[in-house]
């Protein structure tokens, strides 16, 4: 299986033990434009300049579920960026499995319109991807 991981820019150091594991388990996985990216400030700017968010959703297309890792951020457990977000929505509309670490966050502005794209919440049970 093909999977995008998607994350908190916060979170991309943690990204690469979570690839090693899927591939172990025989999938294929994308990350985020990490080229250095994630040193830069989560602007606009950056975000523009590097096309950033079109290079992902480009992964995003190839793939046969998206794997969202959204744990704690700033104290808030399940967090859901808007990056994130957009990505989420992005594979609903392709009609692309999505896999949560975490619950969205209670404290989310959108969890309504999360759990309406029903993602599945995994933790890192890598067995549940098929499901």
């Amino acid at each position: 299986m093909k999977i995008t991981l998607c994350s908190s820019a916060k979170f991309f150091d943690r990204l690469w033990d979570i690839k090693a594991a899927l591939e172990a388990k025989g999938h294929e996985v994308f990350l985020p434009s990490m080229k250095n990216y994630h040193d830069l400030e989560e602007t606009a700017l950056a975000k523009i300049q590097y096309d950033l968010i079109k290079d992902h959703f480009a992964k995003i297309d190839q793939s046969d579920a998206i794997y969202v890792v959204n744990y704690e951020k700033n104290g808030i457990r399940g967090y859901i960026g808007g990056n994130c977000f957009l990505e989420i929505g992005k594979a609903f509309d392709k009609g692309i499995p999505i896999f949560l670490f975490d619950e969205a966050s209670k404290e989310s502005p959108y969890r309504e319109e999360i759990i309406a794209m029903q993602p599945v919440v995994i933790g890192e049970d890598w067995n549940r991807l098929k499901s």
